[in-house]
Order: C-alpha cells, then sequence, then structure tokens
C-alpha cells in the first residue's frame, strides 16, 4: 500500500509541474473560409468557421474586416440557413456587398473572435504560459469588372 501511495504522489506531482489547463483542452478556431474569396459589387459569400469547443466556452463568432471595426459580421450556429446543422460546431453567415459598394478594391483581412457568454473575449495560454485571444483570420478580396 505504502508503495501504491507514493506511486501516486510521483504521478500527481508530474500533473501538477506539467499544468492542468492543457492546450489540447482549449477551444480552438479550425478553419475559416470565404466562398467565393474574391467578391465584386453584387456577389454574396458565404463565411464559414469550425469551431473545436469540447467545453462549451464558446457563445459566440463575430468577425470584422480589418481597417473597418464598423461592420461586425455576426455567424451562427443555429440551423438556420445558410448553417445547416445547429450547435454542430461550423458557424456560417451570408454576406452580400451592395451594389453601390463604396469601398476601395484590394486585398483585406477578415478577423473572427470567439466570445464567452458574459460577453468577454475567449483566452487561450501557450505553452509559456502567454494569454491571447481566440482569433482567426483570413484573406479577401474585392474586385471590379
Amino acid at each position: 500500500m505504502r508503495y501504491v501511495a507514493a506511486g501516486l504522489g510521483v504521478f500527481l506531482a508530474g500533473l501538477l509541474a506539467v499544468g492542468c489547463q492543457t492546450i489540447s483542452g482549449q477551444p480552438d478556431l479550425r478553419r475559416a473560409e470565404i466562398s467565393p474569396a474574391t467578391l465584386r459589387p453584387g456577389d454574396s459569400a458565404i463565411i464559414t468557421v469550425e469551431v473545436d469547443d469540447r467545453h462549451d466556452v464558446i457563445d459566440r463568432i463575430e468577425g470584422f474586416v480589418q481597417g473597418y471595426p464598423q461592420i461586425v459580421l455576426r455567424l451562427r450556429d443555429d440551423g438556420v440557413e445558410p448553417d445547416e446543422v445547429a450547435n454542430d460546431g461550423i458557424w456560417t453567415m451570408r454576406v452580400d456587398v451592395p451594389y453601390e459598394f463604396e469601398g476601395p478594391p484590394g486585398s483585406f483581412v477578415l478577423e473572427f473572435a470567439a466570445y464567452r457568454a458574459d460577453g468577454l473575449p475567449v483566452e487561450l495560454r501557450d505553452s509559456d504560459g502567454e494569454v491571447t485571444p481566440l482569433t482567426k483570420t483570413i484573406p479577401l478580396e474585392i474586385s471590379y469588372e
């Protein structure tokens, strides 16, 4: 019995040294895409962000075009078109580029962030102990005929 207790103590000490907040258990924005990737005035596109969230930390996913924070994109995972299945970890949104789009053509970056139910950003801890918000970026092209 003494050897079992000693072995258990060594095992627990090893766990404490590694830490209980395993990086693999943290939520992740695995894949993000917009289809089509190049848009013109009058086009529609579907934005998709695939989420891995085993502990249901993420309450919402929002995106914005870098340089244009006033445009907030609220993705949904509720099974309502264009989202196919509710609560499957695939968040979607349809975006329409207005015909009278006044922005310049060019390359842009869409940035997505995950938020908790209390409205705070989901934060991740890396192997060095640094804490950063959970985000994902993808390129976006706006062109004219």
